[in-house]
């Protein structure tokens, strides 16, 4: 790795984060420039931020959060510099041998993509969950900024414009590093997300009404199958992925995303009932 070789910016998403927010900043001080851009945090995230010397900006959406939306903004209004551009959370971690590739990759003047996805270690209660997951499964990380944005709301990825590598070295992601509590008002919010558009495809047909095209076999199947999503969630992750082989912490996490189906299922529910004004 060259010293004077480019470095990325990074850019954090953040609201309450100071829990994580230091071990993040710490396995991105590699980076060019450093933007967390926060959606309303009232804990102690802004004070450790500008403590470690890096950019704290706020940027509140109206209504509910999107982080397609939050993205597109960081990379149009965020007052970044770099070229290229890594999206971490808070709860997430770059491992050395991950920001060796980035930079190299960012730099092979051969190189044709315009951006990679990136796989996370998924870390429960101190557990790999390797199997329970699906590694390696693919998440849009780092796109050079001038040839790229993100698309897809909730469950975002790179838009049409994006040629798409990716870097199989994983970044680290502590998915329960708030605990239950955190967990619980996160998948709220996206369940009540999942939840219309599921139900808006129901009652127009129309699969643009379910967002990304990526999958779309598989989530036009899903939707009208929505009633069995908790069911099949768990057999997959537990029982065909073998993450009963993981333990106890693969049992409660496929435990916690069961309930996130339902929750979706319910939700869908009581739209139908909403809109046929029957009561909830």
């Amino acid at each position: 790795m060259k010293e004077n070789a480019n470095r990325p910016a990074c850019v954090i998403l953040t609201r309450n984060e100071e829990i994580n927010i230091e071990r993040c900043l710490r396995s991105v001080a590699w980076c060019g420039e450093i933007a967390v851009v926060d959606s309303g945090s009232t804990d102690g995230t802004r004070g450790i931020v500008e403590k470690f010397g890096a950019r704290f900006v706020v940027h509140v959406q109206a209504g509910a959060f999107n982080i397609t939306d939050q993205k597109n903004w960081a990379l149009e209004a965020a007052g970044l510099s770099a070229d290229w551009v890594l999206f971490m959370d808070a709860d997430e971690e770059v491992p050395p041998e991950l920001r060796r590739i980035i930079i190299d990759r960012i730099n092979d003047p051969a190189a044709i993509y315009t951006a990679y996805e990136l796989t996370p270690k998924y870390l429960f209660w101190g557990k790999w969950l390797k199997r329970t997951q699906g590694y390696p499964n693919w998440h849009a990380r780092l796109v050079r900024r001038s040839a790229a944005g993100f698309a897809g709301g909730v469950w975002d990825h790179f838009d049409g414009r994006a040629r798409v590598g990716r870097i199989d070295e994983p970044y680290n992601h502590y998915a329960n590093s708030k605990g239950l509590s955190d967990w619980l008002a996160r998948h709220d919010r996206y369940s009540t997300w999942d939840a219309k558009k599921i139900s808006d495809f129901l009652e127009t047909g129309d699969p643009g009404a379910l967002g990304t095209k990526r999958k779309m076999r598989l989530r036009v199947w899903a939707a009208r199958c929505y009633p069995l999503r908790p069911f099949v969630r768990f057999f997959v992750n537990y029982v065909l992925r073998l993450g009963f082989l993981e333990g106890l912490p693969s049992f409660v996490f496929c435990s916690l995303y069961l309930f996130y189906e339902w929750m979706t299922v319910v939700k869908i529910v009581e739209l139908k009932r909403r809109r046929r004004h029957e009561p909830l």
